[in-house]
């Protein structure tokens, strides 16, 4: 299925998930942008990003949605009243807006969540690297943009506050 794609020079969108295990986050080597990120990827034609980030989980790290607990920063998703046909979807806990080339740039919808496992399966063709980092090692990987730094050390405060 095609993901929603603009037209040279503005916005795909896409979501990517801080995923946290006994105090660590998950990260990637992208295989095409050679950084280290967490699993994402672009939001398809009919697909919230909240159903965005489970399918890109389960397909760069193996993890099921049902080994995933979402941690919510807001409570707005339980407290606003709804008819049947509205559809509530979690909020992000950051959006970000980012070139990826020259032509190429994203507005990324970013969750965090706790794993009950830390058993990751690599995508094949996918990432070179996959594995869970503690936060001081974080600081200390490169390349990566500072924002993965700073979105891990936060995705990692709220699972100690949940």
């Amino acid at each position: 299925m095609g993901h929603i794609h603009t037209g040279d020079g503005e916005y795909d969108y896409t979501a990517s998930a801080y995923i946290i295990n006994d105090n660590r986050v998950l990260l990637l080597m992208h295989h095409k942008l050679h950084l280290w990120l967490p699993p994402a990827g672009h939001v398809e034609i009919n697909e919230t990003p909240f159903e965005a980030v489970f399918r890109e989980v389960e397909e760069e790290a193996g993890l099921s949605r049902h080994s995933l607990t979402f941690l919510p920063t807001s409570d707005l998703y339980h407290a606003l009243k709804r008819d049947d046909v509205q559809i509530g979807i979690p909020l992000p806990f950051d959006l970000e807006a980012h070139p990826i080339n020259d032509t190429h740039n994203h507005i990324d919808f970013a969750y965090a969540f706790r794993s009950d496992t830390d058993i990751i399966r690599p995508e094949e063709g996918g990432a070179s690297d996959l594995r869970w980092f503690t936060i001081d090692e974080i600081k200390n990987l490169s390349p990566m943009p500072a924002s993965i730094y700073s979105r891990s050390r936060y995705a990692l405060e709220l699972g100690a506050k949940l």
